[in-house]
């Protein structure tokens, strides 16, 4: 497919011929002539030898470019589409280990323009350079102002809203290693209320992002401090009313926010914890007391964000009650990558069918999709395409899947089936709803002879990886731009092919005092699986360095690192036992436990890996 430029207004030639060539589209000079112009929808005419596009806003401009692509083999056609919603964006992580590099940010953003996103938040905490505060953020890869600048420069081209993403009260905690805000600290990562150096930092905060960022919306975080007050804020003032203080601290910081123009949004959790016991659910039999929805000020967007409800009606609730408030409202729901090496679409996809069902029904026009980073920032931002793309679609108007595959494989070139097997390493039972279980991070680090959660397997379950090994590199070979993803994730499951019945295997064995079994358990398993884990260490850097700043990857060292050395020592540990170097290995002497106790203790289903990571010791890193 070619496309000639000429008649394009200057102003849409650079970015349309680079955005044109993540398409696979050729700008030549007997391409079809490519005319634009500003209308109140978004259309696309193509009469086999003209196409003009007609856009409202400069996003949907490149959404138009990929819907000429996406239609092309008609040879003929006149597509109309109206945006359901006023806002729809992404929130990027940048604060928990990973900060993106600019080159990565971009592509993000022709991503955005080509599915018709209009706005990227960019969560920082100390991830930004602010002057005079050498600390804050220091060896972190932060984000220079130029940086800034500079991703802001190229959003606005695209169309994208960049807006900045602050804390200003809790999950700030990282700054509190230096001596510089010792005195602004009230506890864990919360900052001192009422001390005057707290808000001259927030005062710095918001300055830092006035000077770099356009946009005049700003997300000021202060959700989840749920020990405000209860640190350094108790020994000077003794026992107080821990809302009043949140609020007095919420007025100050939205009066410095208007200083500089800015309309700010905050996470609403803070105002239900208020009056609902520390409790962010409230069902439709309660409602919020006026004093509390008083209490919010006026010009301060609430952000309702709900990652894990499958239920209809707690949206609804929630909804009702947040507009209850008579504020603008914004919904946040996740593109579920925050759970280790491999993303959750299935499960973010169904529930955000859920999410958009009911803030449709309630009106809704605010959404942004939240791409966290928890305990590590593994997974590939480009791992929750499928999730982005049908959020964009559904937004478009079209519910239909079929037409959401179409989308999808305009984007990618790569089909929406196909793609989907980047969640594989995580599906051990098919038969399964989608859930946020994530084997493939507690079974990856879960110890080979006194492993917690051997008691879990059962004898089988790891044959399941050696298909999706197989089915990952044939998606590799085809997958072009994302080819890097699909290699990471292979040789994760190849490392998993090997590791996740290994516990249960060795203790097999090793109940058996079969020693003979035991070396060639080394031969076969053991020593191919430091070198499954070496290929998978470097498939994984290679994916880091493509989307990463350095700073962050030395906690991936230590705990791969430490991972592979583990294997090393266990391999030694089993060979001297073979070769009667030792009578027993004391680790696998006791009986498995369940490691919560049986019972009702015992999960539904594993979906964190925080628990797992304080049981082995690696939850600080």
């Amino acid at each position: 497919m070619k496309i000639n430029l000429k008649k394009l207004p200057a102003s849409l030639r650079a970015q349309t011929e680079e955005i044109a060539d993540r398409l696979g589209v050729s700008v030549c000079d007997d391409g079809y002539p490519l005319l634009a112009e500003e209308g109140e929808e978004l259309k696309v005419d193509f009469d086999g030898k003209t196409v003009c596009i007609t856009y409202p806003a400069r996003n949907q401009f490149f959404r138009g470019l990929r819907l000429f692509k996406q239609h092309f083999a008609q040879k003929a056609f006149s597509i109309r589409e109206r945006c359901t919603l006023d806002e729809l964006g992404i929130m990027l992580d940048c604060s928990r280990n990973a900060v993106r590099t600019v080159a990565h940010v971009k592509e993000i953003i022709q991503n955005l323009a080509l599915m018709g996103y209009n706005q990227l938040q960019l969560y920082t905490e100390d991830t930004y350079e602010i002057e005079n505060e050498p600390y804050f953020g220091y060896m972190t890869g932060r984000y220079t102002a130029a940086e800034l600048r500079e991703i802001d420069d190229y959003a606005e081209k695209y169309g994208i809203e960049l807006i900045p993403c602050i804390q200003t009260l809790a999950h700030i905690g990282r700054i509190f290693r230096w001596k510089d805000y010792s005195e602004i600290c009230d506890i864990g990562d919360i900052l001192l209320v009422d001390e005057e150096k707290t808000y001259a930092l927030i005062e710095r905060m918001f300055a830092a992002m006035s000077k770099n960022i356009r946009s005049r919306k700003i997300h000021i975080g202060m959700d989840e401090a749920v020990s405000l007050g209860k640190g350094v804020y108790k020994e000077r003032h003794g026992e107080v009313n821990r809302s009043e203080i949140m609020l007095r601290h919420l007025g100050k910081v939205v009066s410095i926010a208007e200083k500089f123009g800015y309309k700010p949004m905050m996470w609403s959790d803070m105002f239900f914890r208020i009056f609902n016991d520390g409790e962010y659910y409230v069902g439709a039999d309660k409602q919020i007391p006026q004093e509390v929805k008083d209490l919010v000020p006026e010009n301060l967007s609430l952000v309702y964000w709900d990652y894990y409800t499958t239920d209809r009606e707690i949206y609804d609730a929630m909804l009702d009650h947040h507009l209850s408030f008579n504020r603008d409202v914004v919904f946040a729901g996740g593109a579920w990558m925050w759970g280790g090496f491999a993303p959750f679409n299935a499960f973010a996809m169904q529930i955000s069918d859920t999410a958009l069902d009911s803030c449709k029904a309630h009106g809704i026009r605010k959404i942004f999709m939240t791409m966290w980073g928890d305990n590590g920032a593994e997974c590939s931002d480009f791992g929750v395409l499928p999730t982005l793309s049908k959020i964009a679609e559904r937004a478009y108007g079209h519910e239909d899947r079929a037409t959401q595959e179409k989308a999808f494989f305009a984007l990618t070139d790569i089909p929406l089936d196909d793609f989907m097997n980047i969640d594989a390493v995580n599906i051990i039972n098919k038969n399964e709803a989608p859930n946020s279980n994530n084997p493939s991070k507690y079974m990856l680090y879960n110890d080979c002879i006194g492993g917690l959660y051997d008691y879990l397997v059962k004898q089988g379950d790891g044959a399941v990886y050696a298909q999706y090994a197989e089915r990952l590199n044939d998606v590799a070979q085809k997958a072009g731009r994302y080819t890097y993803i699909f290699e990471t994730q292979r040789a994760l499951a190849e490392v998993l092919e090997l590791k996740y019945e290994l516990g249960i295997k060795t203790r097999e064995v090793y109940k058996k005092s079969d020693k003979k079994a035991m070396k060639e358990l080394v031969d076969a398993r053991y020593r191919p699986l430091i070198k499954k884990l070496n290929a998978f260490y470097a498939a994984f850097e290679s994916q880091w360095s493509k989307e990463n700043k350095p700073n962050g990857f030395e906690v991936q060292d230590y705990r791969l690192g430490g991972l592979i050395r583990r294997v090393e020592h266990c391999a030694v540990r089993l060979e001297n036992y073979a070769d009667g170097k030792c009578d027993t290995l004391p680790e696998l002497d006791g009986p498995l436990l369940d490691p919560w106790g049986g019972g009702a203790n015992a999960p539904k289903q594993l979906s964190s890996f925080n628990w797992f990571a304080s049981m082995i010791g690696v939850d600080g890193l």
